[in-house]
């Protein structure tokens, strides 16, 4: 049986691998923009109020959940 990963789109939850500026790996975040193999993600408190918003290589980040299509 084969796994195939699922590609990162935009509205999907995912995990830093590595640490991103100030944000250590593990740190979770929303993507709100898909640019090819960089994706740009907004990190926010329980609230959902905007921390941060970073970029990160697609292969540097875990996905948690899926909400793209």
């Amino acid at each position: 049986m084969t796994t195939v990963k699922q590609a990162i789109r935009e509205v999907d939850v995912v995990e830093l691998i590595d640490r991103v500026g100030r944000w250590p790996a593990g740190t979770m975040g929303t993507v709100v923009h898909d640019l090819g193999r960089w994706k740009q993600i907004e990190i926010s408190d329980e609230d959902g109020v905007m921390l941060d918003l970073v970029s990160a290589l697609e292969d540097r980040l875990k996905l948690v959940t899926k909400h793209s299509a």
